[in-house]
């Protein structure tokens, strides 16, 4: 399939009347990767209920509702099942939404190859009536277009349009709207005014570990820049639209600014990491410095000028490719760096399938990965992964 055929896809479906979006990528335990008893996408609760109020039924034991479904581009029809499993209400243990009975292990949304794929999901239909499409992007030329239609899709974090109302108290970061600069509500703040405020409203971040203390901060900035969005935009989701146009231009611009805002947000963070006094003295580097054939790794170490003096030993350099998701996009760190032969990359991917792992190894590339992130692979993987922290004691080595 094309990007044209998933363009016509999206057009129809926003032709045909009113569709709530979700987009995520899905991870090993939303496919049979792990062997789950209950395969399927797991649904945030708050998603789930916003796009099937009619499930949010805490009486009843592990309601359900059933959703005629449709899987793109392969056309492979269903009815899926989407449970509450309220068990937590009765003093068990689990409280969480999932949609179930795609159909075994011959579904796209099942297969552990597809571990890190962006899946749309359109939801449509009055209860009684609920229809579901999905499309599970199988290219980057997919990805790329979907993501520019409805802004960055990051790993763990998905994404709705209309936005969701806010339904849970103030998150650590959540700025009430008295507290968002009046500036900011007449031209939207960039990812470095964020980072900064978000850095001052959290300075004992500083105090964890490199790995905590990355994921800890993008989850602050990504927290505050919600806030921001809904001050700007819920009242007029709330308001309602005059025609799928106005929707669509609404949705479209919501989604850039998504976008503009993710751009090197993971790039930022580590390079304050880096370049934090206290920590890391002994470290120098330097961003987007020019290798070879006009190619620019997101960090080398110790520097430019080092990579290029060929007195220089090699083997106390290192270079760290910086991607949030992978797919088949690591294959371009492999020409970033000729004198680096073993390279680093840094993702925020939840897992990745088993064969694609090997194909990483076998290309001496070692996944660098947030400690908190290392649950989320196959248990067999989790030995092979390098943590931040364990990176920088590496490239402090080197240096020492």
């Amino acid at each position: 399939m094309s990007v044209g055929d998933l363009r016509r896809f999206l057009d129809d479906l926003a032709d045909s009347g009113q569709v709530r979006w979700w987009l995520k990528r899905l991870s090993h335990n939303d496919t049979q990767s792990t062997h789950a008893h209950q395969a399927g996408p797991y649904v945030p609760r708050p998603v789930m209920f916003h796009f099937l109020p009619e499930l949010e039924r805490p009486n009843d034991v592990n309601p359900r509702e059933h959703i005629h479904t449709t899987v793109h581009p392969h056309d492979q029809t269903t009815t899926v099942h989407a449970i509450w499993y309220n068990g937590k209400l009765r003093g068990k243990t689990r409280n969480e939404a999932r949609l179930t009975n795609w159909g075994g292990s011959g579904s796209p949304l099942l297969d552990p190859e597809r571990a890190g794929y962006l899946a749309i999901f359109a939801f449509s239909g009055k209860p009684g009536e609920r229809r579901c499409h999905v499309w599970v992007c199988e290219t980057e030329d997919e990805e790329e277009f979907a993501e520019e239609r409805f802004g960055s899709v990051e790993p763990g974090r998905d994404i709705s349009l209309p936005p969701l109302p806010r339904l849970t108290a103030r998150n650590q970061c959540w700025l009430p709207e008295d507290e968002i600069p009046n500036a900011w509500l007449d031209s939207f703040p960039s990812t470095a005014e964020l980072m900064q405020r978000s850095f001052d409203l959290r300075p004992q971040y500083r105090r964890l570990p490199p790995d905590r203390r990355l994921i800890r901060r993008r989850q602050c900035e990504w927290e505050m820049f919600q806030s921001v969005e809904s001050a700007f935009w819920l009242p007029v989701v709330q308001e309602g639209f005059r025609d799928v146009e106005t929707f669509l231009n609404t949705a479209q611009t919501i989604s850039q600014r998504r976008k503009a805002r993710s751009g090197r947000s993971l790039e930022r963070h580590l390079s304050r990491i880096f370049g934090e006094s206290g920590f890391l003295e002994t470290i120098s580097f330097d961003q987007q410095a020019e290798t070879e054939h006009g190619n620019r790794p997101d960090f080398l170490f110790p520097s430019e000028t080092a990579y290029h003096d060929e007195s220089f030993d090699a083997a106390n350099l290192r270079m760290l490719a910086v991607k949030t998701s992978m797919k088949e996009r690591w294959v371009q760190v492999l020409r970033e760096a000729d004198r680096i032969s073993h390279k680093h990359l840094l993702t925020l991917q939840r897992g990745v399938p088993r064969s694609q792992f090997e194909r990483i190894m076998a290309a001496n590339i070692t996944l660098v990965v947030p400690k908190p992130l290392h649950q989320h692979y196959l248990k067999p993987i989790r030995p092979h992964l390098q943590t931040l922290e364990d990176f920088i004691q590496e490239v402090k080595a080197l240096s020492g």
